[in-house]
């Protein structure tokens, strides 16, 4: 390891995202069926293990998962929805009627040669068709079952749910009720927070489990709420309640715990500020031109500066400030501040600006792909960089059965004729 190299640019070669195709994938052993049908939770959980370099195949009713279907309907690839492009990246896709006797016995054949198999239907389905964890566990003691739902496989909410509604998760979870303003109405998190939550936590169980079957030789059932994945993002809410008896509520521009912890109007739009030690606060009365504001009794501590009222007139005495300026010029000014403290500030960025920042451009977090099916695209890149097997996309999305041939004749020996025979038959 070259010591004598500047750090910034050491890492940088190393996690160079153009260099990524000349190295291993952590995963390339793998074999993972994502059997998901209308469920994204479950769906992107597959894409996850992909990145990494597992052969996820994707496994769609005849006409098509429904997932494929989701987006804004007046903005499709060719029919195929943006919700769908956008994660069935390094997937191989083939249709499969799991309604047919010959259909079922196909995929039980695929999960005795699997390592991973994730599905999300309704706690039970599978298992009454013959295909849930306790029959595929006999046919492939090693496989590692991953089942998503809304409410998990057991308790009193959880027979006879199906399908995934990323808001009835933010509701269960209590997360709408510490989202919005204080006297508005709850406010939902702009994107399907529940579903990647769910597929963040179900990745990594898969993970563990892959150690652990090292060593014991078996596989097992990981059960995975899109509820309770979004409970782990409440922080100390519980914790609140069962400690003081209060129930945290909306906040809106504002925290109970710290603050400054905020954002604020500026010129060209609002930005993020936060500085809520006593030193870094006290950097932030510097900046704006005002160090008498950080021995003011509402403001000189902690526990003054996170009282409800006074966390609103401090907000509207740093916004009096800001509105001056625009977020760079502030950025500037919080720069060029001596210290000692630290302000953290950043402006609140829509996705076009976001697409401007060259430094996430450097980074690969955004590619633009040429694809021979869908044509130019613009993908969102794995959010792990890893020095020795990092992850990639390899393809972006593919059609229902676009890759029959090859998954079938590689597993059963199955050729053009065979295929042609079952898809006659409604299997395929």
């Amino acid at each position: 390891m070259r010591e004598s190299v500047k750090w910034d640019e050491w890492i940088h070669a190393e996690e160079d995202p153009a260099r990524a195709s000349g190295k291993p994938e952590a995963l390339d052993d793998l074999v993972v069926l994502d059997i998901s049908r209308g469920h994204y939770g479950a769906f992107v959980t597959g894409t996850y293990l992909a990145e990494l370099g597992a052969e996820v195949i994707k496994v769609e009713p005849p006409g098509g998962d429904p997932v494929r279907q989701w987006g804004p309907p007046e903005a499709t690839l060719d029919g195929t929805g943006l919700a769908f492009a956008a994660e069935a990246r390094n997937k191989y896709c083939v249709t499969l009627n799991l309604g047919t006797r010959r259909g079922r016995a196909l995929l039980k054949g695929l999960a005795a040669r699997a390592d991973v198999l994730i599905e999300g239907f309704a706690p039970g389905h599978l298992d009454r068709l013959g295909l849930g964890y306790r029959q595929l566990a006999n046919v492939n003691p090693r496989l590692i079952y991953v089942a998503c739902s809304t409410y998990g496989q057991f308790g009193p909410d959880a027979p006879g749910q199906a399908g995934e509604y990323d808001l009835t998760d933010q509701a269960l979870s209590g997360l709408l009720h510490v989202t919005g303003d204080p006297d508005g109405p709850p406010i939902r998190v702009g994107s399907w927070i529940s579903a990647y939550a769910q597929a963040a936590w179900a990745a990594m169980a898969v993970l563990g489990a892959l150690h652990w079957r090292e060593s014991s030789n078996q596989g097992q059932m990981i059960d995975v709420s899109g509820a309770e994945a979004l409970l782990r993002y409440l922080e100390y809410t519980v914790l609140l309640y069962h400690a003081t008896g209060q129930v945290r509520g909306r906040m809106g521009l504002y925290e109970l715990a710290v603050f400054p912890y905020t954002f604020v109007r500026v010129k060209d739009g609002y930005a993020f500020i936060a500085g809520y030690t006593d030193p870094n606060f006290q950097a932030i009365c510097r900046v704006m031109g005002r160090p008498e504001l950080a021995r003011d009794p509402r403001f000189n501590t902690t526990l003054q500066r996170t009282k409800p009222e006074n966390e609103v007139l401090l907000r509207d005495e740093i916004e009096k400030w800001s509105i001056n300026f625009t977020a760079d010029e502030i950025l500037e000014k919080v720069l060029a501040d001596p210290g000692p403290g630290i302000i953290v500030f950043g402006p609140m960025n829509p996705p076009t600006k976001v697409l401007q920042e060259a430094h996430w451009w450097e980074r690969g977090c955004f590619r633009t792909v040429e694809d021979p099916i869908y044509g130019r695209l613009l993908l969102q890149m794995p959010a792990w960089r890893l020095t020795r097997t990092p992850p990639r996309l390899k393809w972006a999305c593919r059609p229902p059965g676009y890759h029959n041939a090859h998954v079938y004749a590689k597993y059963f020996g199955l050729g053009p004729g065979r295929l042609a025979e079952l898809k006659t038959q409604g299997v395929l």
